[in-house]
């Protein structure tokens, strides 16, 4: 008996889809559009008891339409799902269940014909559904509180439209659930199936409908007299012509620019080298720029070699001559702390000129951390200043 009833609701569904002509000419794109639908139909309950019965449902929908094959939004609704066992199962003291559940997910529909005024399309999505079981006598079971499943609805159906706003609908479906819909756990998902019709009440301009105003005011502006045209022409060149002005002084800007850091550059990197060319005279202090260490470390950088090399070549230049070398940081850290890193670091430097082949007699080394500044350490630079080598010249 329940086989035949969703049959004929079934064969009522595909009747209704002849009422509307294939040719009513209400082709419809539904991309850019809002969809509200209502739609009411029946169910079949299919779970672990042996009597599947039809009941009744009504679902609302709200979509919007994001391309012309693709549409996203939310179904909301009410199924009344019914199941009987006769005899009744031996773990349940009832053969009749009832369900009051009300469903909600997100979905996504798909359109086969988007453009046409007969629209098949599938669907999918993913939600829950609220439920309350009762028996026979309408005794809820367990208790009256609702309960939540997991809720995955699948279904095909054809739209058809009546007019540029609405359409008739009619769909078949499948609900997936959990396996416990029914209060009885065999490890197999219960569902049920459903079939519906309904309108579809459409709101808002599609994207279609707006490309063709977009080229009606394209079309527009092709028609206006050719006194505007030259118009408009002028004054693009006009501003063509500007902005090529404005980019050609830019340019120049650029190149003045360019040339300026290029000469200072050239200007700062002699500068720098007079700095750096050492002679060695009996008490001058010279401080050897460019002997860096890597941070909170006795380790040279190899950028220091440029600077120990000319420190090297004086000292070969002036055989006779003894050198301190001294070690300072700025004030960041402890003083004791600063005073054994910066020792360690004139110790790294005679090692490295030991290692070129200077006498060690010749080098003594003292560490003098943050005690001898020689500029302000409220600066990064002050501090830059400050973390040096300097060569004290003895004889």
């Amino acid at each position: 008996m329940a086989t035949r009833t969703m049959v004929l609701v079934v064969s009522a569904l595909l009747f209704i889809t002849i009422l509307v002509p294939l040719n009513s000419g209400f082709a419809q794109n539904t991309d850019g559009r809002w969809a509200l639908g209502f739609h009411g139909g029946a169910n079949m309950w299919f779970n672990d008891y042996d009597k599947v019965l039809i009941g009744p449902g009504g679902e609302v929908m709200v979509r919007y339409g994001m391309t012309p094959t693709f549409s996203g939004g939310i179904l909301l609704g009410y199924e009344e799902l019914k199941a009987k066992n006769n005899p009744p199962i031996s773990s349940q003291p009832y053969n009749y269940l009832k369900l009051h559940a009300m469903p909600a997910a997100l979905a996504g529909w798909f359109h086969f014909a988007p453009g046409k005024n007969v629209n098949p399309y599938v669907y999918v999505g993913i939600g829950a559904v609220l439920y309350k079981r009762l028996t026979a006598g309408d005794v809820y079971v367990p208790d009256s509180k609702f309960s939540t499943s997991i809720l995955v609805p699948v279904g095909v159906g054809l739209e058809m439209f009546a007019s540029r706003n609405a359409s008739i609908v009619a769909d078949l479906g499948y609900r997936v659930t959990d396996d416990y819909l029914d209060a009885i756990k065999t490890k197999k998902l219960d569902g049920y199936a459903t079939a519906k019709v309904g309108v579809n009440f459409y709101f808002g301009t599609s994207n279609a409908e707006k490309e063709e105003r977009v080229k009606a005011a394209i079309q527009r502006m092709k028609d206006s007299t050719a006194l505007e045209a030259q118009r408009m022409k002028e004054l693009a060149d006009a501003e063509a012509l500007r902005v090529k002005t404005l980019a050609d002084a830019n340019a120049l800007r650029v190149k003045d620019s360019t040339d300026a850091e290029a000469r200072r550059m050239a200007e700062l990197s002699a500068k720098r080298l007079a700095d750096t060319v050492l002679t060695l005279q009996k008490g001058k202090t010279i401080v050897l720029k460019g002997v860096n260490f890597e941070t909170n470390k006795a380790t040279l950088t190899k950028e220091s070699e440029t600077t120990l090399e000319l420190a090297y070549n004086a000292l070969i230049a002036s055989p006779n001559a003894s050198v301190l070398i001294v070690g300072h940081t700025d004030n960041v850290g402890k003083a004791a702390y600063n005073k054994k890193l910066s020792l360690h670091r004139a110790q790294a430097v005679k090692s490295w000129l030991v290692r070129k082949g200077i006498a060690g007699k010749r080098l003594t080394v003292a560490g003098k951390g943050l005690e001898e500044p020689i500029d302000e350490n409220t600066t990064p630079e002050g501090r830059s200043n400050n973390r040096r080598i300097e060569f004290r010249v003895l004889k």
